[in-house]
């Protein structure tokens, strides 16, 4: 057998492996930020993903910022149709309407909720 005929084949038969692994692989399951918890409610703003998940004590509001720069964890509790927190330095208001960051003396900064679920 010539050299091309034996490395088609080759390449043929390495195809054909990969296709049948492929194949019967499983499903990659893909988690939330709230582990393997359902999350409790997640809200897409103007500026940032947010998400609830129910923590040991309270729940967990967890902010996930659009230009990559990283994430934020604030223990939050329910109010009816929103969600309150602080982090020590920022007050934290969500509800369907809106996401609310304010401080003491300083006019807070508003962001429109695009998406609630």
């Amino acid at each position: 057998m010539n050299l091309s005929k034996y490395l088609t084949l080759t390449a043929i038969a390495l195809g054909l492996s990969v296709s049948v692994l492929l194949g019967r692989s499983s499903p990659v399951a893909a988690f939330s930020v709230c582990g393997l918890a359902r999350p409790e409610a997640t809200f897409k703003t103007t500026g940032r993903l947010v998400t609830i998940c129910r923590g040991e004590a309270s729940f967990q509001m967890i902010m996930t910022f659009y230009d990559g720069t990283g994430y934020q964890r604030i223990p939050v509790e329910r109010e009816k149709d929103l969600f309150r927190g602080t982090d020590g330095t920022h007050n934290y208001i969500i509800n369907k309407r809106e996401l609310i960051i304010g401080t003491d003396g300083k006019p807070p900064k508003r962001e429109r909720v695009i998406q609630a679920r």
